[in-house]
């Protein structure tokens, strides 16, 4: 069976199997709070929607105009919810450290719900994606920020660096940026630098203190 885009894919599955190893070992780091785990699961999320998409282009180059191809995209979306989610319910946590847990969550089922209904039902390409899960990625930015500044965190300082990174890949894959048009192409461009920007996240969720949401943290 003929491998289709394999600059894509191979580049997806690199990017997954990285995803996997550091979730993983934030996941079992000894010690840690909640904040190492919810590096995890984003992590995880992401290593998902990698592994779904080498899937998805190596195998449908019908993309999601055959039926098959929808089905194959519907693993990616579901990946891509569950790291935007986690992104959003941490994001909420540091800025609104207030805000009642039931309430939280609720914010956040509501925002799973309208991405899923949305891009499986309306509009399903990568561009819709990137408009859900930007803002929440933007929101931890800022908390990121937010608390790197408050507490002179170099943890939080790399998380908000690797989200920047993330951002701009994220820009470059929407605008096409490609170092060969056939060879390495911009979605495989964009998976060299959202792969740098899981190492740097991954560093700044090791480092993070564990201190109560909105609260200045310890100097390191």
């Amino acid at each position: 069976m003929p491998i289709h885009d394999p600059d894509v894919v191979f580049t997806d599955l690199g990017l997954a199997i990285l995803a996997v190893y550091l979730g993983r070992r934030l996941w079992l780091e000894p010690g840690r709070g909640a904040l190492p785990r919810a590096g995890a699961v984003l992590l995880g999320g992401l290593a998902s929607a990698a592994f779904w998409g080498a899937i998805f282009h190596a195998f449908f180059p019908g993309n999601t105009a055959t039926p098959a191809g929808f089905v194959a995209w519907i693993p990616v979306v579901l990946s891509i919810m569950v790291a935007a989610a986690a992104m959003l319910e941490l994001a909420l946590r540091l800025l609104l450290p207030r805000l009642a847990p039931r309430v939280r969550r609720s914010l956040v089922a509501v925002y799973a719900a309208g991405f899923l209904v949305v891009v499986l039902l309306v509009d399903e390409s990568f561009t819709s994606i990137v408009r859900f899960y930007m803002p929440a990625l933007i929101l931890l930015l800022i908390a990121a920020g937010q608390q790197a500044f408050r507490g002179r965190s170099a943890g939080w300082a790399l998380i908000a660096i690797g989200l920047t990174a993330s951002v701009g890949a994220a820009l470059l894959q929407q605008a096409e940026v490609s170092l060969h048009p056939t060879y390495f192409d911009h979605n495989a461009v964009y998976h060299v630098v959202q792969g740098i920007a899981l190492v740097i996240l991954y560093l700044g969720f090791r480092r993070v203190p564990e201190a109560p949401p909105g609260r200045p943290e310890p100097r390191r």
